[in-house]
């Protein structure tokens, strides 16, 4: 076309527009160049459409109505997700898709004469919500891995991952879709929901052996001892403790009364032995402290007899008094920890299950000092006048120091220093009768 008649052409579109009221400026306003006017009064020109709506030959105001009524249609149309060959019923206004009508016309103003694409704007909140409900019974729950422990073994029942709808994945297939080519069938993918406790967690808790083993002797004839002994030893029977938990010996086995079921047997008392409520719990707290040296357990509290106590070494006793002196131990392992008390002919054997690391403790002892006891000699006006009995034997007392040595499974030495340990004597007392 000439220069010439392009201009003839240009000016005769300005005359028609004067003539039909519609300046240049309001033309510019509604997205419509010289070239996309039709000469019938402000029409879209032939092959103007959106998705498969035809709007070439109409002015804009019907093309705002024929997609409004359009859209309608599209939106109250079914569609079908299809879960594992299982169609679910729903239409794209159910789900909270609508028209996004401003960036649609943006577009079709921006393209006319040409085919374009609608927009489509969706509720992702109302969408998640209508579609859970909808797939409700295709989600399964994970189970998380639990455990017991079964005849002192650590017995884990698996965990199972759960399984959910991929709707973030849906929604996103979506919005890359136009009203006009929105599938009539959507398949639709799951996601593995893993459990909160797995497995492999729970198998990295569990203990798999013996890791501290410690025996007293005892006196089966003492009866009351041996009741208090026994009752001590079943509180704390079965404790289990997690990585970082504490065990107080005293929290666990509560108060020495008759009430709770505790007898009168031996205590110490002043250096000498007299009858009190509870003696014996000594020798359980002591047994256990060495289980847990052994075991390399972390020693939070501890406090040594004030005399020599005959079932127990030097500087590895523990003694406790409810509620002011307590045993406390810390699992500082990375394993569960499990506690197991046997009381049976004249022994009591307690042991700490645990993670097993190959490392093994021993330990060592400096006696710093020996103190030599007292003789206490008592007027009994019930004995025969010269005669001499003797209640109580004398002990030396001693100050010593003892220490843990750790020998890692690679033969690395570490030795730490446990305690020191000052001992009182015990005074020999004779019971001498009045002359």
């Amino acid at each position: 076309m000439s220069l010439k008649w392009k201009c003839c052409s240009y000016l005769f579109l300005l005359a028609l527009l004067a003539f039909t009221g519609c300046t240049t400026n309001e033309a510019r306003l509604l997205n419509l160049t010289p070239e996309a006017v039709s000469t019938d009064q402000n029409q879209f020109p032939p092959g103007s459409r959106l998705d498969d709506l035809a709007l070439g030959g109409i002015t804009p105001q019907e093309a705002k109505e024929k997609i409004q009524s359009w859209s309608k249609d599209k939106l109250e149309e079914n569609l079908f997700l299809v879960y594992n060959e299982t169609e679910i019923q729903f239409t794209p206004e159910e789900l909270g898709i609508t028209l996004d009508f401003e960036r649609t016309w943006e577009n079709l103003s921006e393209n006319t004469g040409k085919q374009t694409h609608s927009v489509l704007a969706i509720n992702d909140l109302m969408a998640n919500q209508v579609l859970q409900e909808k797939l409700a019974e295709f989600s399964r729950s994970a189970v998380d891995a639990t455990f017991k422990v079964e005849n002192d073994q650590f017995k884990i029942t698996p965990a199972t991952s759960g399984e959910a709808v991929n709707v973030d994945a849906f929604l996103a297939e979506v919005k890359k879709a136009s009203l006009g080519d929105l599938p009539r069938r959507i398949p639709i993918t799951s996601v593995e929901i893993p459990a909160t406790v797995t497995t492999e967690s729970l198998k990295a808790l569990a203990f798999d052996g013996v890791i501290g083993e410690y025996t007293t002797k005892y006196n089966a004839g003492d009866k009351n001892r041996t009741a208090n002994l026994i009752a001590a030893a079943q509180k704390m029977d079965k404790v289990l403790l997690k990585p970082g938990e504490s065990f107080s010996f005293n929290g666990t086995i509560g108060p020495r009364t008759a009430e709770t079921g505790f007898k009168d047997a031996y205590i110490v008392i002043n250096n000498e032995y007299v009858k009190g409520i509870g003696g014996g719990i000594c020798q359980v707290s002591s047994t256990l402290y060495n289980a847990a040296l052994l075991a390399n357990l972390s020693i939070v509290e501890r406090h040594p007899h004030a005399v020599v106590v005959a079932y127990i070494p030097l500087g590895q006793d523990a003694t406790v008094n409810y509620p002011t002196l307590d045993l406390k131990l810390r699992n500082d392992s990375s394993s569960y920890i499990y506690f197991r008390t046997k009381v049976e002919a004249g022994n009591l054997t307690i042991k700490i299950y645990g993670k097993k690391t190959g490392a093994k403790v021993r330990f060592e002892k400096e006696i710093e000092k020996e103190l030599s006891y007292h003789t206490i000699r008592k007027i009994d006006p019930d004995l025969l006048p010269g005669a001499v009995i003797q209640e109580q034997s004398g002990s030396k007392g001693y100050i010593v120091k003892t220490w843990k040595i750790v020998t890692d499974a690679q033969g690395k030495e570490t030795k730490q220093l446990l305690s020191r340990d000052s001992y009182a004597p015990t005074n020999r007392i004779l019971k001498i009768g009045a002359d």
